[in-house]
């Protein structure tokens, strides 16, 4: 029977915005030499998070924004890619406005990954000394990143991978609502609230396409790459937009520093990430796959 490792990033296997750790990347390369293949998923955009696997010989897998897109390390290629209409950022940037959150649209792989980003009050500028270290901490990093006034106007594409609302996670649920009643918005897109893996004060609100989270992410990969045939998956993650994928696991891993509510699901519940905690994570699902397959 195949197996795939499936892994969110952020607080699971790594809590350093631009580093993952040794430990971590020889794991990961001796599950490849046994046979394990590698699926990372991750809420960062594809340079951000690609960045970390830039020395990685393994080959494997790389789907960004929640699974808007899949890149494929061996074909240096997306497998699949999902967006919304720009037309929709008209709405969104009328509910942003008076916010004191910031609101950023990534315009994904196949457009160069370019951010854009509205900032429509004094305390949202504010918060870009907590955000531009961890996304933009250099002039190099800064090249995609545009500020604007007026989106609907500034954007330059016709579809968009992602948006996201950044802020006080109080700020961001009131903004949440109000784009819930945006019946135009609901209908074609999905909302998704998970906190800040690098403060829990803060909290991002993540809009895909309607048909995008890391679980379907996985469904596509198994049509794609397997015929519909699922391999065994050994899932991790931390947060609520790694809870459907969790679920589809064979193994599953949930981080002891994941919201309560979700340790229920948890087949193994791990040390935090920065005590490198997935890596006995992994080395208990191994055993409970061979342990499966000698039965």
């Amino acid at each position: 029977m195949e197996k795939l490792l499936v892994t969110d990033i952020d607080g699971t296997i790594t809590h350093q915005s631009h580093h993952l750790d040794k430990k971590v990347y020889e794991r990961l390369y001796a599950l490849h030499q046994a046979g394990w293949k590698l699926f990372f998923l991750t809420g960062r955009y594809y340079k951000y998070a690609a960045r970390l696997f830039s020395d990685f010989d393994a080959p494997y897998l790389l789907g960004c924004q929640n699974g808007a897109s899949v890149w494929s390390s061996t074909s240096s290629n997306l497998l699949y890619s999902k967006s919304l209409p720009s037309d929709l950022l008209c709405i969104l940037q009328d509910c942003m406005e008076g916010a004191t959150a910031l609101f950023s649209v990534e315009s994904g792989a196949p457009y160069g990954d370019h951010y854009y980003r509205f900032s429509p009050t004094p305390i949202a500028q504010d918060l870009h000394e907590y955000v531009d270290p961890r996304y933009f901490p250099n002039a190099k990093e800064r090249e995609i990143l545009f500020e604007t006034r007026s989106l609907k106007d500034d954007y330059a594409f016709p579809s968009f991978a992602a948006a996201k609302v950044f802020g006080l996670r109080d700020e961001v649920i009131r903004i949440q609502k109000e784009l819930e009643r945006q019946e135009a918005l609901t209908s074609v897109a999905t909302m998704t609230l998970m906190r800040w893996p690098f403060d829990f004060r803060y909290a991002i609100l993540f809009l895909t396409d309607k048909s995008v989270s890391k679980g379907k992410a996985l469904d596509r990969v198994v049509n794609i790459l397997y015929d519909g045939k699922k391999p065994f998956v050994m899932a991790s993650g931390d947060d609520g937009n790694d809870l459907d994928l969790i679920e589809r696991g064979d193994f599953k891993i949930v981080m002891s520093s994941a919201p309560e509510e979700m340790h229920v699901h948890a087949d193994f519940l791990a040390p935090p990430a920065d005590k490198n905690g997935i890596l006995s994570a992994w080395e208990a699902g191994v055993r409970y796959y061979d342990d499966l397959m000698s039965l």
